[in-house]
């Protein structure tokens, strides 16, 4: 396969409402889209990096740099001959998961468009449609959270995550469970704010929760196994999870129940199956998390969360929790509480080229 020319796009997209984690609140998902002309046809990936380096080091301006100076011009330089090559000339540029995934993304939706062959299909899973859950963001009070969670609960999702912080905890994970009932799996993600000496965490594991998403912070390996010892809810880590190399980090220390699996954050389609398919030999629970996706990431992740080996249900949520108008068709919640997985060819969407176009604040065309 030859990369001929790649359109970058620097797209900011607003938010239904403000989104509110303990890395600070976003009202607009600022994405950087990519689409590779190459010698097959057109695909299209989605960086998932934010606007700013406070999820993870990466940061939008950072994957536009790295991809307009380093990746692209190495995957241009000559014709490749399997993704095993591919992959060899992105590990000469140190880091950047996210910008790899999404250029690995868009010439993997080129390349599949061309023969006809579905992601989800490439990847091999067979589900048709997977469960989902839903992300209720940290609220001004204890009230406004507690109506947020019922609201998710009556459109459909059967699996609630709440947002948590330290002095935005205990309480509020109580009343939430008094509101929506012993029937709705109810998670809490605490985004590393916590120490392991937080005596919250050890309220929180009596809740009955079904897991506590990491509680500490992504480098904190002895501290989260000797956590996991402690609690008998499970703990699930997420930022930790960057590579293959982590997840065998946190099953050597016993640091983790469950893995939260991004494609984007742990360099692309391929890793993630890897960890995926690891997670299942281990016996370790797994499901796909989300970052506000846009239509182009959802589709991946949905693709991902359709394998076998992911066991709960993931951070994908229908396109209307977020966003009025994606760059892409929206995904619905169904009856049962889950989403289709795309089936077409590629990534199984269609960008819709205009509202790229309304959305977009900077461009870049690189031949």
């Amino acid at each position: 396969m030859q990369l001929h020319t790649v359109e970058l796009f620097h797209v900011r997209v607003p938010l239904l409402e403000p989104f509110r984690t303990a890395h600070g609140v976003t009202v607009h998902k600022e994405s950087l889209l990519v689409c590779a002309h190459t010698d097959e046809g057109v695909g299209w990936g989605e960086c998932a990096a934010e606007i700013a380096p406070s999820y993870t080091s990466e940061f939008l301006e950072s994957a536009w740099l790295v991809l307009r100076d380093h990746l692209v011009p190495r995957l241009q330089a000559s014709p490749w001959s399997s993704y095993g090559e591919l992959d060899q000339r992105m590990a000469a540029v140190q880091g950047h998961p996210m910008a790899k995934a999404a250029i690995d993304t868009a010439v993997l939706d080129a390349h599949l468009r061309e023969r006809g062959i579905g992601l989800a299909s490439y990847l091999g899973a067979t589900r048709r449609a997977v469960p989902v859950g839903v992300v209720v963001d940290l609220g001004d009070d204890v009230d406004e959270t507690v109506a947020t969670s019922q609201s998710r609960v009556d459109e459909g999702y059967r699996r609630l995550k709440v947002k948590i912080a330290p002095g935005c905890d205990v309480d509020v994970v109580r009343a939430v469970r008094a509101a929506i009932g012993t029937t709705i799996e109810l998670w809490v993600d605490a985004n590393g704010s916590y120490t392991s000496e937080d005596r919250a965490l050890r309220a929180l594991d009596e809740l009955g929760l079904g897991l506590i998403e990491q509680p500490l912070g992504p480098d904190a390996w002895l501290d989260h196994a000797a956590l996991a010892r402690e609690l008998t809810t499970p703990i699930c880590l997420d930022e930790s999870i960057c590579s293959l190399s982590d997840l065998r980090l946190a099953r050597h220390f016993g640091a983790a129940d469950v893995i939260n699996v991004k494609p984007s954050r742990v360099g692309g389609l391929r890793v993630a199956r890897q960890i995926v398919d690891e997670c299942a030999r281990a016996g370790i629970d797994a499901w796909v998390g989300g970052m506000l996706d846009l239509g182009i990431n959802r589709a991946v992740n949905l693709a991902v969360a359709a394998l076998d080996g992911c066991t709960l249900p993931g951070d994908i949520s229908a396109t209307d929790r977020y966003f009025e108008r994606d760059i892409t068709e929206p995904f619905v919640l169904d009856g049962t509480g889950a989403i289709s997985v795309p089936t077409g060819p590629g990534l199984g969407i269609d960008v819709d080229i205009e509202a790229v176009a309304a959305y977009t604040v900077a461009q870049l065309t690189l031949r």
